[in-house]
């Protein structure tokens, strides 16, 4: 049987509602807030009207209890429910993508829980056996065919007039590597604007 949970989405001040929705076996958790991961959203939310999305999580019950499944420093790990929800609200707001097309979900899921205990990638590359969070659902969500929902994009570290961040040139430059502007990748917002998922309660 599958089960949810009645949950409250609290806004930021985004076009959206606060109101209790349901939360299933899936659904992507998106934290967004206007300070936290600021370096994130700076180079990959450009619309000044979308909320400011850094992170992304995978809704999943496991042994009856509902955790949030996520690659964050410590790894690729489930986080029980109600600390994400508690982490994230202090920083902002919670919102919840679910599929259109709920065909690949049992399948998603699984194929994302086999990444645990992957180590953080912190450099966002998606060539080696470190995950970052948009990667773990670009990575395990497919369609009842097993095709992959989510594409690859040219990844972006510049801001809104094309200046790549100093934050990135730093971070970056701590590795002597130069910042990967273009390279193949994902990010948490672009995974909120895809096509096959409905963002609940905006507005």
């Amino acid at each position: 049987m599958r089960q949810i949970l009645a949950i409250m989405i609290i806004a930021l001040g985004f076009a959206c509602k606060a109101s209790a929705i349901e939360v299933m076996e899936g659904d992507l958790l998106f934290a967004a807030s206007k300070t936290e991961g600021a370096a994130i959203t700076a180079a990959t939310v450009h619309d000044n009207t979308a909320p400011p999305i850094y992170h992304v999580a995978i809704a999943t019950w496991v042994g009856g209890k509902l955790y949030a499944l996520e690659a964050i420093d410590e790894g690729v790990t489930l986080t029980p429910f109600e600390k994400f929800e508690q982490r994230t609200l202090s920083n902002g707001a919670m919102l919840v993508g679910r599929l259109k097309d709920r065909s690949g979900v049992d399948q998603s899921v699984s194929n994302a829980l086999e990444h645990i205990g992957k180590p953080y990638d912190n450099l966002y590359m998606i060539d080696t056996q470190e995950i970052y969070c948009s990667e773990l659902v670009q990575l395990s969500y497919v369609n009842g065919q097993g095709q992959r929902l989510f594409p690859l994009i040219n990844m972006s570290f510049h801001d809104a007039s094309g200046h790549i961040l100093d934050y990135w040139r730093e971070h970056y430059a701590k590795h002597g590597m130069a910042v990967p502007e273009g390279a193949l990748g994902t990010n948490p917002a672009q995974i909120a604007r895809d096509p096959a998922i409905t963002i609940l309660d905006i507005q």
